[in-house]
């Protein structure tokens, strides 16, 4: 989720509380955004706004005074880490336009304007079919002022009605607007308010149809970076003055009913899944089952609702998970026995006043257990039947792999799925309890939408992974370095090791195959992941290097596992030879990355030890000569 920090104004927007009114304004032409932060000791004390040079006008205004004498807007703040989501509920809860943000020490950390959260908001908030003739307010007043009038009249005008800005008319046509900016300048420039106001107004003036969408103003908005629009009628001629504040506490109304729609469309997504889910209430220890997607029920049965979990988990599996909760509001694959199955599972709790909703995804493991020894047994045999055989030798280790690929698979999607988990589980119960605040619909909503594009883009990983390439092309070594790097990086992530690799910074192209290039350096990172486990690595890392000398192309692949027993060192490419348990390894993956490089790629792969651990190093000629596959 982006935090306040990343979208916030840092520079030109703070001033010493003790400078002088002048200064301030100086800085203030200078931001263009009509404030500016009041510090002492680095922390905010107050902000000076334009409807504070405004209301000063009243009386007689000292250019050298402290600005602290003329900031009567109090100053809001929030912390730097906070959620956008949260930005757009402040703003509307105070009527504000913009949020000063503080760090830990409470100390000055930049300014989030208004306009700046039209960029963040969800599209469908605003774009489903809100017209400005559903924002405005049908008997709206607009203050105008005639264009032959001074600058002290439609001052005079602005303070009287507490208003950012007057329509300059030429008898009922408007041809021009006055705004606190344009004060702001005026006054700067110590300008002579009785002078016209004709001569210093903003022209000409921008107006749009009320029946146009609202996405299209807000777009019109940001391009001519202005903060008001005058809207017209047919028949009516101008009909209302719209500002962006407005704007943004109308589309407050419509996003209830768009997240009611996103809550429906996820519990439908949360049915096409391929894990068993059900959500338990949980009050006082007393738990029943209230829902289930269609994989649990197909899996437990269908008449399980308002159940306890005793009709699914034994005594001491249910004891476990509720002790579990006790102390945790997450639980990771725990392992359990249903019927003649073992599952894995996940999930999380939440609680609102006395009750607890939990929601549980279950993994079945059994099948997967035995698809990993069915492909095991598989590779076994097509081994010793074809030792010989170069492409099936290569097809075999592809399928030794397949193993590992769905422990790859079961990390990339176990944490997304219990996470969307909780997110549904969230939003249903507070929903229900109707503590459903605004920006926590969003924030979750928003989550759920992420989790469960990342986990497309998963599978789309995985698909085009074991895509051979039947052809030598040309293609970009980083590229293909990335797609054996999304494979494992969940696995890598769980077990906390760090991968390193920059890619250069031109693209660093060769010829060859590279599906089964990607399959090389998966086989060098899971090899790297193993022995960092085995030997219980301290802060454990694998980093990937490419360098590129002359027409030569080295890659190297290292770690701090500890290195390779040099008395092996001259094997460990053999066919066959491994240092792990028969059940573990084939002791076919080193020697089909020798035979990938050496006969798909033409080029070089060595190990040796380094500083930390093994080094792997590839050497590629940037042309190659023709190969045949």
């Amino acid at each position: 989720m982006i935090a306040l920090e990343h979208i916030a104004h840092k520079e030109h927007f703070d001033i010493a509380h003790r400078s002088s009114l002048k200064e301030a304004m100086t800085l203030m032409q200078r931001n263009k955004n009509g404030c500016v932060v009041l510090l002492h000791d680095e922390t905010p004390v107050a902000i000076l706004t334009e409807s504070d040079i405004v209301n000063a006008l009243a009386g007689e205004i000292d250019l050298n005074a402290d600005a602290l004498d003329y900031a009567t807007t109090s100053v809001i703040t929030t912390n730097v880490d906070r959620p956008i989501d949260l930005a757009f509920d402040f703003l509307s809860q105070h009527d504000i336009r913009r949020i000063v943000l503080v760090d830990d020490d409470l100390h000055y950390a930049g300014v989030v304007l208004q306009e700046d959260l039209f960029d963040y908001l969800e599209d469908d908030v605003y774009k489903v079919d809100l017209k400005i003739s559903h924002i405005i307010k049908p008997d709206q007043q607009i203050t105008t002022v005639s264009q032959n009038a001074s600058i002290k009249e439609a001052l005079i005008l602005m303070q009287m009605h507490h208003i950012g800005s007057v329509v300059v008319v030429d008898e009922t046509a408007p041809v021009g607007m006055l705004t606190e900016k344009d004060i702001l300048r005026l006054t700067y420039q110590e300008v002579d308010t009785r002078q016209g106001v004709a001569t210093y107004m903003s022209k000409p003036v921008i107006t749009v149809d009320k029946e146009m969408l609202v996405a299209d103003v807000i777009e019109l908005m940001q391009r001519k970076e202005i903060r008001r629009i005058l809207v017209t009628g047919a028949d009516d001629g101008v009909v209302a003055l719209l500002t962006n504040r407005d704007i943004l506490k109308h589309i407050k109304s419509n996003y209830t009913r768009i997240l009611q729609i996103k809550i429906r469309h996820a519990q439908e997504i949360m049915d096409l899944l391929p894990e068993a889910i059900i959500e338990v209430f949980d009050a006082q220890g007393h738990q029943v089952i209230h829902w289930m997607n269609r994989k649990a029920k197909e899996i437990f049965g269908e008449k399980l609702i308002d159940k306890g979990l005793d009709m699914i988990f034994s005594d001491d599996d249910r004891s476990a998970i509720s002790a579990h909760f006790e102390n945790s509001t997450a639980i990771v694959n725990k392992t359990v026995h249903i019927a003649d199955a073992a599952f894995e599972v996940s999930g999380t709790s939440s609680k609102n006043l006395n009750n607890t909703y939990i929601k549980l995804i279950f993994k079945d493991v059994t099948k997967h257990e035995n698809t990993k020894i069915r492909l095991q047994q598989e590779i076994e045999k097509e081994t010793r039947k074809r030792l010989e055989n170069e492409y099936l030798l290569m097809q075999q280790s592809k399928l030794a792999t397949m193993g590992e690929m769905i422990g790859h698979i079961a990390h990339q999607w176990r944490q997304p799925l219990a996470q969307i988990g909780g997110v549904f589980m969230n939003l249903e119960s507070a929903y229900a309890f109707d503590e459903l605040s605004e920006e926590y619909l969003k924030a979750k909503v928003k989550s759920g939408n992420e989790l469960l594009k990342h986990m497309s883009h998963t599978i789309d990983d995985f698909r085009h992974f074991f895509e051979p390439n039947r052809v030598q092309e040309l293609f970009d070594l980083s590229k293909y370095i990335q797609n054996a790097i999304n494979i494992i990086q969940a696995s890598l992530t769980y077990h906390h090791i760090e991968l390193r690799f920059t890619p250069p910074s031109e693209a660093v192209t060769i010829s060859g195959y590279p599906s089964e290039f990607s399959q090389v350096i998966l086989n060098l990172l899971d090899n790297a992941k193993d022995i960092l486990l085995e030997n219980k690595i301290d802060a454990p890392w694998i980093s990937i290097e490419i360098v590129k000398k002359g027409d030569v192309i080295y890659i190297y692949v290292e770690d701090n596992g500890g290195g390779i027993d040099e008395a092996i060192m001259e094997k460990i490419f053999d066919i066959y030879f491994t240092t792990k348990d028969r059940d573990q390894g084939t002791g076919l993956g080193l020697y089909m990355s020798r035979l990938i490089i050496e006969s798909k790629i033409h080029g070089k792969i060595e190990a040796k030890n380094g500083e930390d651990g093994a080094v792997f190093i590839i050497e590629i000629d940037q042309v190659i000569p023709n190969v045949s596959a």
